[in-house]
């Protein structure tokens, strides 16, 4: 009998089970095992809510491999991640394997970081699933899931099929929107800055800015007032010493890493993405190979919202700052940091495991990526635990009365480290000291000394926009607005971008067309769901959840009670009021329709048509916009047979010579356009052909290319009459010649296509060296091991098999890659 301990990753398992040794066998569930079903709606709404968990797709091996495992262990032990997915994960593995029959009891256990020490704690602390946890879980992925499949058909009328509507990542795309918008209507307002050079004798000279205006901030707005300032300085009074002051202020450091300032600190000095942050955190936790094979956790658990330090790290932190840079580097009592109010108390800040680890121990060890992640967060950490800095902070004014009577103060300032204290090791930017004066000179000025005016200076300038968010500054500012949790951050980011609502340029997020278009047709459609406001409600409702105070049935119906008439409302937008309907409906009375036309594989019949609206009218007592605008569309068709438009209501009557507008438009750019490209013998000769041919199976992740269904959706959409593209008919054709071999009537295609064979032979011919080369390599038979330079693995065998599937796939080398794979070929001939 054994121990069985189910974590989430291999890497992770791989880590864990090399700490407990053979009593416990460690196994991957590879994430989620149980969720919504992938291509419908998946949840009974009537039944509270109830979801209608599905095993994964790619789970079915995992779950025989767990249950056969379950079977034999006399202690199931649940090792999903600290948080609510992890949680929620570890139900899932529950409720499924308590069906397998597995005798042993099912234990919980979490540990925040992946040492040797605190596993071992984890297990002798053991307890049950927090179905709290697994609540709010639950209700973040209902909510989600009945917002995305019901306001999605919603876009679908406006963008068509492919668009869709999440959330919270609405809106974080509505920020981005708006702070576009700011930038676009934004107007300069002009402003002057002045600045003086003094001669204070043998003390040297120094530069310094107007400060005031008779003791009162000012705004010069143009040049006519800048000249005149500057004339009343220049021909004022001789410049006197007025203040010199000195004082220390203190610099406190900063708290330790969460998930969110991490990803801001990673993207504003190593520009990682919130995605690549969080991949690297995940390498560093899960664990990294170090010396005898050995893998350890090197960071605490990285998605987490609180600065609380474990007492134990703040003693480790201590006795390494004692060591390595003295006791007075040592704050009088250990640094504590006030978490937010929804912050988790349990969790702790992102530190390294082990302090004493040092970034430079661990160069050589990690790639260069994750080195200077972890360099980050190892000096985040340490500089949080250190003294505050003691700087002096220098000021001196000049004051000069102008010739206008005015008093005008110029100040300089200079700032000195007296005691760097945790400036020693903080990485923020604001750590490096511009100074505007050397402080010895500032020191010796004497108040009611005359010094020289050497030179004045004025600069026109003007006011900038609101500068666009990049992915730390919109973090921020979700954080801010209570929008995502430390999980959701790196994916809303992903997700707005990966569907092309916002694109990134030199780190700057900036929404395309079409997130304009969704955001605006989202927030006109349904303003109060992708409010912000009540976005961050909904975040603190989950919360609430989490915490026990709310049932997640409960807040699903009062969401849901709000919900479903503002859905009802955007659908019911832009339909017209019933006597509008009415009055439109009745014209087709009498009306003498066209024959039912067959295109393709489709068959339009407008009779039939007008009936089934007609009908559904008489059921609800109203019509769909969509609805609407065809019943106009085909009013312009039979415009002879309708009345005269004077006798109409005069909203419908518009409405109707509007149709008629767009129809004749249609009519004349129909007349305009270019014939379609001739396919000789028709479509349907085409696909026939490809009836024997094999699509490869598409590779697994969310934007995999599927030939085989792309072909289908071509194929429908031929035979249904419809023109293919320009740019279809090149992907056709390229697949013609990619299956060639496979077609049943190759020499039919290639004339429908116009494909030149000619051309086709030529290309053979130039491609017979590649074919050639290929050859040579899948004979060899042994492979020089991978070898890895910094980031990269360089893998012989793999880069033959990826040109090698490139070539299979009819697509053309590069001459760079033909140039590798000749060098690759001469490489393994010689041996």
């Amino acid at each position: 009998m054994s121990k069985l301990l189910i974590v989430e990753s291999p890497t992770k398992a791989r880590t864990i089970s090399r700490m407990l040794g053979s009593d416990y066998n460690v196994i991957a569930s590879m994430g989620h095992v149980r969720d919504l079903p992938e291509h419908d709606f998946g949840i009974d709404i009537a039944n509270n809510f109830a979801p209608q968990y599905v095993d994964t797709p790619r789970s079915k091996q995992v779950l025989k491999t767990l249950r056969d495992a379950a079977k034999s262990a006399d202690a199931i032990y649940l090792a999903t991640d600290p948080d609510r997915e992890g949680e929620a994960i570890a139900w899932h593995l529950q409720t499924v394997l308590s069906k397998s029959k597995a005798a042993a009891p099912f234990q919980r256990i979490a540990f925040h970081e992946i040492t040797r020490q605190a596993v071992e704690q984890a297990i002798a602390s053991s307890g049950d699933i927090n179905l709290d946890l697994v609540d709010a879980q639950q209700a973040r992925r209902v909510l989600d899931r009945i917002v995305g499949y019901q306001v999605s058909p919603l876009l679908w009328r406006k963008l068509g099929k492919g668009s869709s509507a999440g959330r919270v990542q609405s809106a974080a795309l509505r920020l981005i929107v708006e702070r576009e918008r700011e930038i676009l209507s934004f107007t300069p307002e002009e402003y002057w800055n002045f600045a003086a050079i003094f001669d204070a004798g043998s003390s040297g000279t120094f530069k310094s800015r107007l400060f005031k205006i008779n003791g009162a901030d000012f705004k010069i707005t143009d040049a006519a007032a800048a000249n005149a300032l500057e004339h009343a300085v220049v021909n004022g009074s001789a410049p006197m010493i007025s203040n010199v002051n000195s004082q220390e202020r203190k610099r406190n450091p900063y708290p330790p890493f969460t998930t969110s300032t991490l990803q801001q600190a990673a993207n504003q000095l190593l520009r990682y993405s919130a995605s690549n942050t969080m991949r690297y955190a995940q390498q560093l936790y899960e664990g990294v190979e170090l010396e005898n094979g050995n893998s350890v956790g090197l960071i605490t658990y990285m998605r987490t919202d609180s600065v609380t330090i474990a007492k134990e790290a703040q003693i480790a932190a201590a006795d390494f700052i004692r060591n390595t840079y003295g006791k007075e580097y040592l704050p009088p009592k250990f640094n504590y940091y006030k978490n937010k109010a929804a912050a988790q108390e349990a969790h702790e800040a992102i530190r390294p495991t082990d302090v004493r680890r040092t970034p430079e121990s661990l160069a050589g060890k990690l790639d260069p990526a994750q080195l200077k992640l972890y360099t980050l967060i190892w000096k985040r950490f340490v500089a949080s635990q250190m003294a505050s800095a003691r700087q002096e902070l220098l000021t001196a004014d000049v004051e000069i009365r102008g010739i206008d009577s005015a008093l005008y103060t110029f100040r300089t300032t200079a700032t000195v480290t007296v005691f760097p204290g945790f400036l020693t090791l903080s990485a923020d930017p604001q750590n490096s000291e511009k100074d505007a004066c050397r402080p010895d000179l500032l020191r010796s000025l004497v108040n009611g000394t005359n010094v020289a005016l050497k030179e004045f200076t004025k600069e026109q300038k003007f006011t900038e926009p609101p500068p666009r968010f990049t992915e730390a500054s919109l973090i921020k500012q979700l954080e801010e607005n209570g929008v995502g949790r430390p999980s959701t951050y790196a994916t809303i980011l992903r997700t707005i971008q990966d569907r092309n609502y916002v694109a990134k340029e030199q780190h700057k997020l900036l929404p395309t067309e079409l997130g304009f278009t969704v955001n605006d047709f989202l927030t006109e459609k349904l303003p109060e769901l992708f409010d912000i406001g009540f976005t961050a409600q909904m975040e603190q409702k989950l919360d609430d959840i989490e915490e026990g105070k709310v049932a997640w049935v409960d807040m699903m119906t009062e969401f849901y009670s709000r919900f479903q008439p503002w859905l009802q409302s955007a659908l019911d937008s832009g339909a017209p009021p019933p006597e509008k309907a009415t009055e439109l409906l009745k014209l087709f009375n009498g009306i003498t329709f066209a024959e039912k036309q067959k295109v393709g594989r489709r068959t339009y019949d407008d009779a039939k048509f007008v009936d089934s609206v007609q009908e559904k009218f008489d059921q609800k007592g109203k019509i769909t916009e969509k609805q609407y605008q065809a019943l106009l569309a085909m009013a312009a068709k039979y415009a002879d047979q309708l009345p005269a438009e004077g006798d109409l209501m005069p909203e419908l009557a518009a409405d109707i010579t509007a149709a008629k507008a767009a129809l004749l438009e249609r009519q004349e750019a129909e007349k305009a356009r270019p014939p379609a490209p001739e396919i000789s013998g028709g479509y349907e000769a085409v696909f026939a052909a490809f009836a024997a041919v094999e699509f490869p199976e598409p590779k697994p992740g969310r934007f995999a290319f599927d030939e085989a269904k792309f072909f289908k959706s071509l194929k429908k959409q031929a035979l249904a009459g419809k023109m293919l593209s320009e740019k279809q008919l090149s992907v056709l054709k390229r697949m013609a010649v990619k299956y060639r071999e496979q077609l049943t009537d190759a020499e039919t295609v290639f004339k429908a296509l116009q494909i030149d064979t000619a051309e086709l032979d030529s290309a053979a011919e130039k491609a017979a060296p590649v074919k050639d080369l290929l050859a040579k390599l899948a004979a060899v038979t042994t492979w020089e091991q991978p070898t890895k330079k910094g980031r990269f693995t360089f893998d012989d065998k793999k880069f033959y098999q990826s040109l090698a599937k490139q070539y299979s796939d009819g697509k053309t080398l590069s001459e760079k890659q033909v140039t590798a794979l000749k060098k690759l070929a001469d490489k393994y001939s010689a041996s």
